[in-house]
């Protein structure tokens, strides 16, 4: 049941719109930080698949967190200047589910949800050397939830009148989304949790750095970040609490968040090695599984041994001045 008397919708949606308005400033700049990348390396290198898909996928991202703010804008304007001079204006408005606004910005999020699993599903089959076996089950869940969450998209729009997001004829659909889309990312988190793991404890011994970095580095490239907030949004969820919009509006732009963290870690680290091969032989490079390690500089120490032969040079310095002499005509005194 909806704690609308502790947390009113209103309320709720406009803290909302004020924290997805701060995670959505700071998905810009990393956006921008990620296409500098992302052209930068395309005129070091020769044009590659994934440099476009990459593009067009971070693009696609901003573009649908703009639209979903600028959604939000114009809801807030309308349920607190339009209709805020009503009693419970601001309530009835947030209130009415099929309203085209709220209908257009549950389809943006649910696109950008597909866009975000269909990504790591992408993530997990590079990281698994293309093994096409790994990604059968993520695939079968990523249709999963796009029908759940488009299904639950057409509810919310045929609901009459006056409605809760936690209805019973809506429940079904929305925690089917939610449950789906969860198990979606915990399911390729793990499985690119574990393939970096172990990669790293293969060249363990040959590898510089290390430590923390390491856990930091699996957690941002495996989305978990994502996961977790996933899991908040469905506990809200399931709880009836109102929290739930503001979840669920700051998850939208904390997905471009996270794709473009991994698209600067991956990019840095392609600068970096860039440079350390520019800077000679001092730092050598692996690549192991698809995976781009920097292994610790070796120290080889390498003796020459040289011998002169300085008696033998001097009989043909020797020879070579007699020669001369002789063909000059003249005679020198050794």
């Amino acid at each position: 049941m909806s704690d609308e008397a502790t947390f009113p919708i209103a309320r709720a949606s406009l803290i909302a719109l004020f924290t997805e308005s701060l995670v959505f400033g700071a998905f810009t700049v990393l956006y921008a930080i990620a296409i500098w990348i992302l052209l930068y390396r395309e005129k070091r290198r020769s044009k590659s698949t994934l440099n476009k898909l990459l593009f067009a996928t971070s693009t696609v991202m901003w573009v649908l967190s703009v639209a979903h703010l600028c959604i939000d804008v114009q809801r807030a304007l309308q349920a607190f200047v339009v209709e805020g001079g009503k009693p419970d204006g601001a309530l009835l408005f947030y209130s009415t589910l099929n309203n085209p606004t709220l209908v257009a910005k549950d389809g943006i999020y649910i696109t950008m949800t597909i866009v975000a699993d269909s990504f790591v599903t992408y993530r997990l089959f590079v990281v698994w050397n293309h093994a096409w076996y790994i990604i059968v089950l993520p695939v079968i869940l990523l249709i999963a939830t796009a029908v759940a969450g488009y299904g639950a998209c057409a509810e919310i729009g045929m609901v009459k009148g006056v409605g809760a997001i936690f209805a019973a004829n809506l429940q079904p659909w929305i925690r089917a989304f939610f449950s789906l889309s969860l198990t979606t990312n915990l399911l390729t988190t793990i499985l690119i949790a574990a393939r970096i793991v172990w990669m790293n404890r293969r060249v363990k011994s040959y590898r510089a750095g290390g430590g923390h970095w390491e856990v930091v580095e699996t957690l941002v490239q495996s989305a978990a970040i994502y996961s977790a907030a996933l899991a908040s949004l469905l506990g809200t969820y399931l709880a009836g609490s109102n929290a739930q919009y503001v979840c669920l509006d700051i998850l939208q732009p904390l997905i471009g968040v996270v794709f473009t963290l991994i698209i600067i870690r991956v990019g840095l680290g392609y600068t970096m090695n860039e440079v350390s091969a520019k800077g000679g032989s001092e730092f050598q490079g692996q690549t192991i599984g698809g995976t781009d390690y920097n292994l610790r500089p070796v120290a080889i120490n390498v003796s020459v041994s040289r011998t002169h032969d300085r008696q033998s040079l001097e009989v043909y310095d020797s020879k070579d001045r007699t020669m001369t002499d002789i063909e000059s005509g003249t005679s020198r005194a050794e």
